[in-house]
């Protein structure tokens, strides 16, 4: 077991002297932990709820080059991140794989043929004609070949392209995992409560233990913040020492973040029809809207783009988010005809863009560029960006610490490297050699193909890991649900491994069944609340809040679905 009791982390968050502390534990802090890590810093990372907890587990669940960036010219942008998703098709291919896409058009829409074809062409060539495959143009006929429910009338064609998909929890966990490897000290649960940087050399942070409420000194040369849409939050509690400022108004609140909030449904795959991935224009304001598969089962439909003016941990969907998406989706697919009573969940995530110098109402028009901002000495503000492109993000972060701290005497011991070495569950070549010998070991133990399937795609290598407690234990080899391929022993391994401390952390960022299920998370928190019990020392009363925390959970995101079915007139 590579992972170390959270316990053990805490206290060396206490009695290590660290070179540099991010704040935040989305997919761009513990990608700069990673880094800086690899390279040789003494590195912690605090995330005050759980790894991915923000907009680290509400996203797309795409890593792409960004085809809709090319209209607003941000070539840089898109070269960029189509040089980033190859990366991670290689350091990460479990978990990143590629998928394939087709963009109908239509006489009404805003792009002609001409247009998206010369818009493929640059795709292809801003990714230096390295893409999965290059793109083909289709004529009308060839896309209802393909794509049988696709509206008919004022259909031009389209085009197909790749690009590909990730499980964007598991990246974050993999990547956490990687930084820990590498000598990291992490820790969820645990929030900044002060920064006290008057008094360079050094910083000292003052963290709470949300899980006893203890508060821990933590001493750093440099401080990243990586926290997305709570950036200038953070920033509000430099200084906050006896003396300073405490009105939010401390060091570096030149950072602005203008958060947007983009909402996603699943719904089942059954229901609407599609063959493979769409990417389309919606029909009441022309942005770009996807339909995914995700798994055999389900379906992503996402996303909204509206800027969000509310403190950040209360977005949530809306009801006009949900009937936004079935509107555009029924547009596209009529046969679907989905309706409220169709979404099995939905889930809405902050993307922390940088203030635009200008006023732009238009959100899809603000750039996705990220910037780092230094304020004050010492405190480095990653803001901005995509996941897609969050490993460069993170690397030239650590070049900014870098060249800080070399004047102090602190010196990289690597170079960066993070291109190169595989995540953890990726150290592998053959994806069927792979598959056969997790197969091989899951047919011993009475597992079915899906659970083997499901393994490999969310834990690489590693799955060996999770059979290995089914080896010790066979009740471990039962499914969370019957209908679903998740077991328990995904839970102890979550525990054990992956720091997770709670059920919901399990159902909605470990495994996601949490949100692959319409009525069963009460039966899935029951059944991982039981096996989690021995390995936490929970009582039966902790057990059962336990279960009530994972259920509501998701409570705020179900009420706009209740509430838009509400609305809906009988037998839509």
């Amino acid at each position: 077991m590579t992972a170390r009791p959270r316990e053990e982390h805490l206290r060396s968050l206490t009695e290590t002297a660290f070179d540099l502390l991010v704040v935040g534990g989305g997919i761009s802090g513990v990608a700069v932990a990673r880094d800086a890590a690899r390279r040789g810093f003494r590195t912690a990372l605090v995330e005050a709820v759980d790894f991915a907890w923000g907009t680290s587990s509400r996203s797309s669940r795409l890593v792409h080059g960004g085809l809709r960036y090319l209209e607003h010219l941000e070539f840089d942008l898109v070269f960029e991140a189509s040089r980033e998703r190859r990366t991670l098709l290689r350091i990460a291919r479990h978990l990143v794989r590629p998928l394939e896409f087709h963009f109908p058009i239509f006489r009404e829409g805003r792009i002609g043929k001409r247009k998206l074809d010369a818009g493929m062409w640059l795709y292809d060539g801003l990714s230096l004609f390295r893409n999965i495959e290059r793109h083909q143009m289709l004529d009308a006929g060839a896309m209802l070949e393909r794509e049988p429910a696709l509206r008919a009338g004022g259909l031009l064609g389209g085009a197909r392209y790749f690009d590909a998909q990730v499980d964007d929890a598991r990246l974050v966990i993999a990547t956490m995992q990687a930084a820990v490897e590498a000598g990291a000290t992490v820790a969820n649960r645990a929030e900044i409560v002060r920064i006290d940087a008057s008094d360079w050399p050094g910083h000292r942070a003052t963290v709470r233990d949300v899980e006893s409420g203890r508060e821990l000194e933590v001493d750093t040369l440099a401080i990243v913040n990586a926290t997305g849409a709570w950036a200038e939050q953070l920033l509000g509690r430099i200084g906050a020492a006896p003396g300073g400022p405490r009105d939010g108004r401390g060091p570096g609140a030149g950072v602005r973040i203008r958060p947007s909030r983009g909402t996603h449904i699943h719904v089942p795959r059954e229901r609407v029809g599609h063959a493979g991935a769409l990417i389309f224009e919606a029909p009441q304001d022309g942005r770009v809207m996807f339909v995914l598969p995700w798994r055999e089962d389900l379906t992503i439909i996402g996303t909204t783009d509206e800027f969000f003016d509310g403190e950040p941990h209360e977005v949530a969907a809306t009801p006009e988010d949900i009937a936004y998406l079935l509107e555009a989706t029924n547009h596209l697919l009529p046969a679907s005809k989905l309706g409220p009573d169709d979404v099995i969940s939905a889930w809405a995530g902050l993307r922390p863009l940088v203030a635009p110098s200008g006023a732009a109402d238009d959100e899809g028009a603000v750039s996705r560029e990220f910037e780092i901002h230094e304020g004050p000495r010492g405190v480095f503000t990653l803001s901005g960006g995509k996941l897609t492109s969050h490993r460069r993000m993170a690397e030239e972060t650590v070049d900014r610490v870098q060249a800080f701290l070399a004047p102090a005497g602190v010196k990289a011991v690597r170079k960066a490297d993070t291109d190169r070495v595989p995540l953890p569950g990726a150290e592998f070549r053959d994806p069927a050699a792979l598959r056969d010998r997790i197969l091989d070991r899951a047919a011993r133990h009475g597992l079915q193909t899906a659970t083997v399937d499901r393994l490999m795609r969310a834990y690489g290598t590693r799955a060996h890991r999770v059979l290995d407690l089914v080896q010790r234990d066979q009740r471990l080899g039962e499914r969370v649900l019957a209908e679903k391929p998740h077991i328990l022993a995904e839970a102890v391994y979550s525990v054990r491994d992956e720091m997770a401390a709670h059920v919901e952390d399990i159902l909605y960022r470990r495994t996601r069944i949490g949100l692959e299920t319409r009525q069963g998370t009460p039966t899935a928190a029951a059944r991982v609340a039981a096996v989690m019990a021995p390995e936490l020392g929970w009582t039966r009363e902790r057990r059962a809040e336990e279960v009530e925390r994972a259920i509501a959970f998701r409570s705020t995101d179900d009420a706009a679905i209740r509430a838009l079915a509400a609305r809906a007139p009988a037998g839509s």
